[in-house]
């Protein structure tokens, strides 16, 4: 395997990844930050591809069976030096033609991005950022040495206590890097405060809806396929496979229902903490009402294969995330519900001196 192959497959596993952590991440941004920043989730993606990378550069490729050779330990974290000082005396020439200072500056490199996203992304110092890289590059070489944890009869690739040394060096450098674009400790504001509903966040709760049901679907059908697999075999998983999948999108699309007819909102609305003012009676019709309006019934048409129509039904309720008032979506105003943040929604409101308009919690 090249150096290019590792990277390759992080990004492949990455990419996977980024799928199944998007509305975690989603809902955590808000209930700890009362908002959702695109920097932030850029940093929180990178660092999930910068995990990966660790991952695969550290322990791939893998051994093919028993097909490779045991090594030993490395028990003087100045082996480095030592190596330096030796390829330098039988080469001579330019320190950065060294092979050895070549490895130790990847080593440092390697563990940069760690330190800086200890003070980017969760605002701890330098302190922290050595615990960190110490720990993290710990994790790593003892998985090296137990041979991946007994998966292989012996380590085949080196415990280096020097790498313990140069990683965490690296992640201290990292949180240092990280002063020059970070301001630690800055105010992103209350988690309680109410915000406005604009445009980005209600196609961030579409966004979420669409994850949601696609992501719980297709989790639900690989379990069930797995285990029909497992139980049953190859011939009758094939044979059940589609029935599954459809049964497993009407759970998903259920999750919803249960969601709107609930609280009148949906899990993606839930997630962007969007509460909703509903002014009609009956509540629970024109809670049907507004789950057959928006992700319900684009998921019910999408299920019957009718694309024109769940197209149709996505064009328009796009183009009312960007014109509806206070972007309340096409969903809500057919139902003649108003969108309000959840913080907000908590205090009563009157209207025209009436009596508080209740929410839907």
């Amino acid at each position: 395997m090249d150096r290019i192959m590792p990277g390759v497959i992080a990004v492949l596993f990455g990419s996977m990844a980024l799928i199944v952590v998007f509305v975690p991440l989603v809902a955590l941004s808000y209930r700890r930050r009362g908002g959702f920043s695109a920097l932030r989730m850029i940093g929180w993606v990178a660092l999930l591809f910068y995990v990966m990378g660790l991952w695969a550069y550290t322990l791939l490729p893998m051994p093919d069976g028993d097909d490779f050779r045991c090594v030993g330990v490395v028990l003087n974290p100045l082996e480095d030096v030592v190596d330096i000082a030796r390829l330098q005396a039988e080469h001579g020439g330019s320190l950065l033609a060294n092979a050895a200072v070549q490895q130790l500056a990847l080593n440092v490199l390697l563990f940069l991005p760690l330190g800086f996203f200890v003070r980017a992304l969760f605002d701890r110092g330098i302190a922290v950022a050595i615990g960190a890289g110490a720990l993290v590059s710990l994790a790593i070489e003892l998985t090296q040495l137990t041979g991946v944890w007994g998966v292989f009869h012996c380590a085949y690739r080196v415990f280096d206590t020097g790498d313990l040394l140069s990683n965490t060096v690296g992640a201290v450098l990292g949180s240092l890097a990280a002063l020059l674009v970070v301001r630690r400790g800055r105010g992103d504001g209350s988690a309680t405060d109410a915000r406005p509903i604009t445009t980005a966040r209600r196609l961030l709760a579409m966004l979420v809806d669409l994850a949601t049901v696609w992501l719980t679907s297709a989790g639900l059908s690989v379990l069930v396929n797995t285990a029909i697999l497992v139980l049953a075999g190859d011939e009758a998983a094939l044979e059940v496979s589609d029935a599954v999948a459809t049964g497993a999108t009407l759970v998903a699309i259920g999750a919803q229902a249960v969601s709107v007819m609930a609280g009148g909102i949906t899990l993606g609305e839930r997630a962007v903490l969007i509460d909703a003012r509903e002014q009609r009676a009956p509540r629970w019709l024109w809670r049907v009402v507004r789950f057959l309006a928006g992700i319900g019934g684009y998921s019910l048409l999408a299920l019957g294969d009718s694309g024109g129509p769940a197209a149709v039904l996505a064009l328009v309720s796009l183009v009312a995330a960007f014109t509806t008032r206070g972007h309340r979506g096409l969903a809500q105003a057919v139902a003649g519900m108003d969108a309000v943040d959840r913080n907000a929604a908590r205090e009563p409101e009157t209207v025209g001196g009436s009596d508080p308009v209740s929410t839907s919690r």
